[in-house]
């Protein structure tokens, strides 16, 4: 039972790494299915289940990256940027409420940074949603290996 929980605990870290682009999330929830396959002797091993879960890796982890890549390559700003801006952005927010109090904290971070940052809010906003699609991808694969790993192999 202990093994279970250990082997559910790290899929579901792995679960939370498919939302990063630079974590393998899905290669967590593989490896993990791999190692409990082998400390329980093979007992549930199914070859179809390996391959299914091998495909959906794949898939998501370098589906993922070309679909990225396609998506925002002919944005007038890069990912990086878009994402830095973004987080930022609230930070600033956040501080400069938490020094100011909110209403004169969010007036002076709207004149000093707003006016910079809103002529390219709408093109950064469209590649935040394509990366945002691109995660969900990533999300879903690795939701259906967690859901295979427990159905046909945890039990």
């Amino acid at each position: 039972m202990i093994l279970k929980i250990t082997f559910i605990i790290m899929m579901l870290a792995g679960l939370y790494c498919t939302v990063f682009p630079k974590l393998s999330g899905t290669l967590i929830i593989l490896t993990a299915a791999t190692a409990y396959w082998i400390l329980t002797g093979f007992i549930t091993y199914q070859p179809w289940l390996l391959y299914l879960l091998i495909g959906l890796a794949f898939f998501a982890e370098i589906g993922g990256r070309v679909l990225r890549i396609y998506l925002t390559q002919h944005e007038g700003v890069t990912r990086s940027f878009s994402t830095d801006t973004t987080v930022g952005n609230i930070a600033g927010l956040i501080v400069s409420d938490a020094i100011l109090g909110p209403f004169a904290g969010t007036v002076l971070w709207e004149i000093m940074v707003g006016k910079n940052l809103f002529p390219r809010w709408t093109t950064v906003s469209k590649v935040l949603k394509k990366l945002a699609m691109v995660a969900l991808m990533r999300f879903i694969c690795a939701n259906i290996m967690v859901f295979v790993v427990i159905k046909y192999i945890f039990l």
